[in-house]
């Protein structure tokens, strides 16, 4: 399943691509705003989004801020989660190859629709490169704190 997410700094953003996912028939649950004037803390959206993520390994999230740095920094603090703030196609799409990241950030400022749409198609299009050590090495940060 792939999971969906934004405050209102984010919400222009979150529209594209919930647009981007029906028109290519990708189902999605979004668990963040679903109007410009709602908002929602970080603190309150990141657990369950975070949550619902890593209950399946297939499972893959997009989750959306102002800057995007907020929520990347916050997912990334738990286990089970890769997740990357894209700002251009070619990093959305070597976040998935060379570290399978399972959740996109994006920011919410940057409201261009075929810079999103480009970002999308790496994303979820790109073929994880099957590096099991790196994600080994991954796992075993956990273990520093």
């Amino acid at each position: 399943m792939l999971y969906t997410s934004a405050d209102k700094h984010g919400y222009k953003v979150l529209q594209y691509v919930q647009e981007y996912l029906k028109g290519n028939n990708i189902s999605f649950q979004n668990m963040g705003v679903t109007s410009p004037d709602e908002d929602v803390n970080l603190e309150d959206m990141i657990p369950p989004f975070a949550q619902k993520v890593r209950s399946n390994e297939n499972n893959k999230g997009i989750i959306i801020c102002g800057t995007g740095i907020g929520v990347e920094v916050g997912v990334n603090k738990f286990s089970g989660i890769r997740a990357c703030l894209a700002t251009n196609q070619q990093l959305a799409e070597w976040a998935s190859v060379y570290d399978k990241c399972n959740v996109l950030c994006l920011v919410g400022w940057d409201g261009d629709k075929q810079k999103i749409y480009a970002m999308l198609d790496a994303w979820l299009n790109a073929e994880y490169d099957g590096d099991a050590g790196r994600l080994k090495m991954f796992e075993e940060f956990d273990k520093w704190h």
